[in-house]
């Protein structure tokens, strides 16, 4: 089965000082020791079998002053680097768009990501960086993808880290947490195929679900 794994390539340069580690994080259950920029590829160290064919979407936002080249190179350059030891079979393709948030860069944006999704794939997610309207996106992505493609969505991840200043006025960053938010892709396809006669019926539903 085919992976697909989308990865928001952030525009602020990213260097070596900005790896940290996520092993037993947050709620990811992340057992990855080693240090990365990109969470999704502490996931994938644990995902990725030998053999496997997984297409790799860098999603990349161009401004004139932002460095997504650069980054969408070492997000490569950090995946190559823990495949090397597992053997999975890895093709990266770009999107691309603008950093505009207009209704037709949306459009486009969209488009552009359905075309990378195939039929019966399973697909992974990394939406720590991009533009903030990326995440909405991406869940039209994935719901699209699962209904029509008979997709599996198998883990949506976001890292969290904390930038502290030092007194030579440096930021590193510290505390990382992984996060995996996989199951608010679910409530929310869940509530868009809730029927319920009023408010107060359904929010009775949504409590009972919660109790499950």
């Amino acid at each position: 089965m085919k992976k697909i794994v989308f990865a928001d390539i952030p525009m602020k340069e990213m260097t070596e000082r900005d790896k940290v580690c996520y092993f037993k994080t947050g709620n990811a259950g992340c057992a990855y020791e080693g240090k990365v920029v990109f969470p999704i590829n502490a996931v994938l160290s644990e995902k990725l079998k030998k053999g496997d064919n997984v297409k790799v979407v860098l999603l990349k936002t161009i401004s004139a002053k932002g460095k997504t080249d650069a980054n969408a190179d070492f997000f490569r350059a950090e995946l190559d680097g823990i495949n090397a030891s597992i053997g999975a079979n890895i093709e990266y393709e770009p999107v691309e768009s603008d950093f505009v948030e207009t209704k037709k860069n949306h459009e486009k944006r969209l488009r552009a990501m359905l075309s990378k999704i195939e039929e019966g794939a399973e697909i992974f997610v990394d939406i720590t960086f991009g533009p903030k309207p990326l995440p909405m996106v991406m869940m039209c992505v994935l719901n699209f993808a699962e209904k029509f493609f008979d997709a599996d969505v198998r883990k949506i991840v976001y890292g969290k880290v904390d930038f502290v200043k030092h007194d030579d006025g440096t930021f590193s960053p510290e505390n990382p947490e992984l996060y995996d938010v996989t199951s608010l892709y679910y409530l929310n396809n869940l509530m868009g195929s809730m029927e319920a006669p009023d408010g107060k019926t359904a929010l009775n539903a949504l409590d009972e679900f919660f109790a499950l």
